[in-house]
C-alpha cells in the first residue's frame, strides 16, 4: 500500500461554501449525464476496431483509414479493406470469403471473430536472442501511458466554483504518475502541462510506447447536481485485459471509499483508437455542489491517486 502524506487541506469560509451550495442547488432538477469525454464512436455491435484487433495479434498499425487499414510486425502484414469487398489479406494471401467490415468515423471495424480466424495463418516471430544484463536494481513493472483529458481550449466540465475539469485531471495524473513511478512502473502522459492535444494523437502517443496499459483520466459532470461517484469505462468490445484493469481499479477506488458507479461501456474515441488494454476513469462529478469542492481539495485528490495507482499495480502484477 501506498502512504500518503499530510497535506494543509483547502477549503472555502463557511459562509461561502453555504451560499455556493444554496444557489446551486436552488431550482435544479434531474436530467441527463452530461459526459465531457470526448468524441463517441456508434461502432457495429459485435465489432472491434482494427487498433484493438492489433493488440490481441500482437501487430502494429501502420496505416489506417476508411479504405484500408496495415497491421504489421517483423514477419506478417494483415491488409483490411471494408465493405462492399470486406476482404482481408494475410502475408498476400486473402482469407476465405468476406468480412463485415466498415468504416465509423474514420475506424475501420470488423468482426471480433476475425481475431481468431487470422492469428493460425501468421508467422512466428524469432525471439530476440537473450542479452545477459546486470542484475537491475528495481525491476521494472510495466509501461503505462496516462491521458489528463481536455487541455489547452478545451477545459472539460467547470464546477460552481469556477474549478475545471482540464487542471483537476492533469494534477491527479500527475500524483499518479509519481506513486507508480516509485513502484517500478515507467508512465508517458499525453499532455504534461495545460495544452490541447486532440483524441486522435492521444491514441497515437499511447501506440507509439506499445505499453502494458493505457489510462484516460476525467471528471463527469450531470444535469442532475445530486449524480455522484466514479465510473470506470472500457470499449464495448475492450479485451480481457483491459476489462480485468477496469476491475482492478474499481475495487481499489472501491475500497477506499469513494461511492462507486461500477464499470460501465462506451466507445471513447480514445479507447477505440489503442491498442493496448484501455481504460477511461471519471473521478467524479464537478457537477456536483460536494463532490466539485472535493475534487478542487489536495487530500481529496491524493486520496484519489492513491486508490488509482494501486488498481493499476493489482492489475500489472497479475499479468
Amino acid at each position: 500500500m501506498f502512504i500518503v502524506s499530510g497535506c494543509p487541506k483547502k477549503s472555502l469560509p463557511g459562509a461561502l461554501l453555504v451560499g455556493v451550495l444554496a444557489a446551486i442547488l436552488a431550482g435544479c432538477s434531474p436530467g441527463q449525464v452530461i459526459h465531457s469525454r470526448g468524441e463517441l464512436v456508434a461502432a457495429p455491435v459485435g465489432s472491434i476496431s482494427v487498433y484493438q484487433l492489433a493488440g490481441r495479434l500482437g501487430l502494429t498499425v501502420c496505416d489506417s483509414a476508411s479504405t484500408s487499414a496495415t497491421l504489421r510486425d517483423r514477419r506478417n502484414s494483415v491488409n483490411i479493406y471494408p465493405a462492399p469487398n470486406g476482404h482481408v489479406f494475410v502475408n498476400g494471401r486473402r482469407l476465405a470469403g468476406r468480412f463485415d467490415t466498415v468504416a465509423v468515423s474514420g475506424i475501420l471495424f470488423v468482426p471480433q471473430a476475425l481475431a481468431g480466424q487470422i492469428r493460425p495463418q501468421l508467422q512466428a516471430v524469432p525471439a530476440p536472442v537473450p542479452v545477459v544484463e546486470p542484475t537491475p536494481v528495481v525491476e521494472p513493472l510495466g509501461c503505462v501511458v496516462f491521458d489528463p483529458g481536455h487541455g489547452g481550449r478545451d477545459p472539460g466540465a467547470i464546477s460552481a466554483i469556477g474549478l475545471q475539469e482540464k487542471d483537476v485531471n492533469l494534477a491527479v495524473t500527475r500524483m499518479i504518475e509519481g506513486r507508480l513511478a516509485r513502484n517500478g512502473v515507467e508512465g508517458h502522459l499525453t499532455r504534461t502541462d495545460d495544452s490541447y492535444v486532440a483524441l486522435d494523437a492521444r491514441a497515437r502517443i499511447a501506440n507509439s510506447y506499445e505499453p502494458q496499459l493505457f489510462v484516460s483520466i476525467h471528471a463527469d459532470s450531470a444535469r442532475d447536481t445530486q449524480a455522484e461517484g466514479f465510473t470506470v469505462y472500457v470499449a464495448r468490445s475492450a479485451s480481457a485485459r483491459s476489462r480485468r484493469a477496469a476491475a482492478a481499479i474499481e475495487r481499489a477506488m472501491s475500497a477506499a471509499g469513494v461511492h462507486s458507479r461500477g464499470v460501465r461501456e462506451a466507445n471513447y474515441r480514445v479507447l477505440v483508437r489503442t491498442a493496448c488494454p484501455a481504460v477511461l476513469v471519471e473521478l467524479g462529478f464537478l457537477s456536483n455542489p460536494y463532490e466539485g469542492i472535493r475534487l478542487a481539495d489536495e487530500d481529496y485528490r491524493q486520496r484519489l491517486a492513491e486508490a488509482v495507482s494501486e488498481g493499476i499495480i493489482d492489475f500489472l502484477t497479475s499479468e
